[in-house]
């Protein structure tokens, strides 16, 4: 018997009417929670159900980042996916993200149910995801590691960024916060400098308070911008502290960045 997979993050009761909405002759709906939303790819490969149903009406957050996983992924990408509900004007990025996905508004949803049900092959019902332009395939949020596979709490640095930068990376889970400084707590930096000056202090504050074990992007202007200092400088101060870049990340027509990470000891 065919199992259709929902994945929602509301009430116990709304969970149950919506529940109700997919139920079809012959085919079983579970609701349950994942056991381990940081496992969730591995889990949904598994249990590998007829369609995945993801609610957008709370967190549609939470259920983009783990679609962006799954569409990345070999074992579980053939899963037909619908996404329900939501706000009309948050969905955009959401479709550019996921092209081969069915949206449907939920009195729309037992009609785009059974069109996914009755694909045929199903194996074949699900492209593998399309080449998409390089700022659609992986969100900024994931390239930068503010986003990851993890549910635990995300405490990021966010030092001399541009007016609006927090605004470019979109919806993010609830789980993820911002500091205005470098504190015990932090997991991830993302640093913007934009003179030499400005980049000999930000390395010296890395080196003094990034906490072992997490990570900084120091972000500069790029050479089109004809700045004073360029990648190899960012390099080398950061190195001459004890810092080591281990990726390199286009942030926008405008940003660059390396990150590091305090030398093992």
């Amino acid at each position: 018997m065919a199992t259709i997979k929902l994945l929602s993050f509301q009430p116990e009761r709304e969970i149950a009417a919506k529940a109700k909405l997919l139920r079809r002759r012959g085919v079983t709906v579970d609701a349950t929670p994942l056991i381990r939303t940081s496992a969730a790819v591995g889990e949904l490969a598994e249990f590998n159900p007829a369609v995945l149903v993801f609610d957008l009406d709370k967190l549609p957050s939470t259920s983009r980042v783990i679609a962006s996983l799954l569409r990345d992924s070999k074992s579980a990408r053939h899963i037909p996916v619908l996404f329900a509900g939501g706000d009309p004007a948050k969905l955009d990025r959401v479709r550019m993200e996921q092209p081969n996905a069915t949206f449907a508004e939920w009195e729309q949803v037992p009609e785009a149910l059974d069109r996914l049900l009755h694909s045929a092959p199903r194996a074949a019902a699900v492209l593998a995801p399309r080449k998409l332009p390089s700022h659609i395939e992986t969100p900024l949020p994931r390239k930068l590691g503010v986003v990851t596979a993890s549910t635990d709490p995300r405490q990021v640095a966010l030092l001399a960024a541009p007016d609006g930068f927090i605004e470019t990376l979109g919806d993010l889970p609830e789980w993820v916060t911002f500091a205005e400084r470098i504190t015990a707590k932090t997991a991830l930096a993302l640093c913007f400098v934009r003179t030499p000056a400005e980049l000999a202090v930000t390395v010296d504050l890395l080196a003094a308070r990034l906490p072992q074990g997490a990570s900084a992007w120091i972000v500069h202007p790029k050479r089109r911008h004809k700045p004073a200092f360029h990648q190899d400088h960012v390099r080398d101060a950061a190195l001459a502290v004890g810092l080591v870049d281990y990726k390199v990340c286009s942030v926008d027509n405008d940003w660059s960045g390396l990150k590091f990470a305090h030398r093992k000891r």
